[in-house]
């Protein structure tokens, strides 16, 4: 890590930060967009199995840049990535995945 000017650092690349005990911690940002759906009542379901279209879109446009033409590129929105490549790299062989730079440490490593 850099120059520390923040007291309660953590490592966000793997997705998790913990306090000063090494226990997990829930950042700022989500406590108040969690207190905000409650304000709103929002209900807290569980996703279509192909993902939440607005999120994907612009996860999309982050990862591949806003003036990609996104009509050769398909997306979706899961937990089961192993699973994905798995069936790709069964039912469509031989064919290259592209994969965002940055991205899960992890990632690469599943796929091979």
């Amino acid at each position: 890590m850099h120059a520390k000017h923040y007291t309660k650092e953590g490592n966000v690349a793997v997705g998790a930060c913990c306090n000063e005990n090494s226990k997990p911690c829930v950042l700022p940002s989500l406590r108040a967009a969690e207190r905000q759906m409650w304000k709103e009542e929002e209900v807290k379901e569980y996703l279509p199995i192909e993902g939440n279209p607005d999120f994907i879109s612009a996860a999309m446009k982050f990862a591949y840049g806003k003036d990609m033409d996104m009509d050769h590129i398909v997306a979706v929105q899961t937990t089961s990535l192993p699973r994905g490549w798995t069936f790709l790299s069964k039912f469509w062989p031989h064919h290259p995945i592209y994969v965002p730079n940055p991205t899960w440490g992890n990632h690469i490593a599943i796929y091979k």
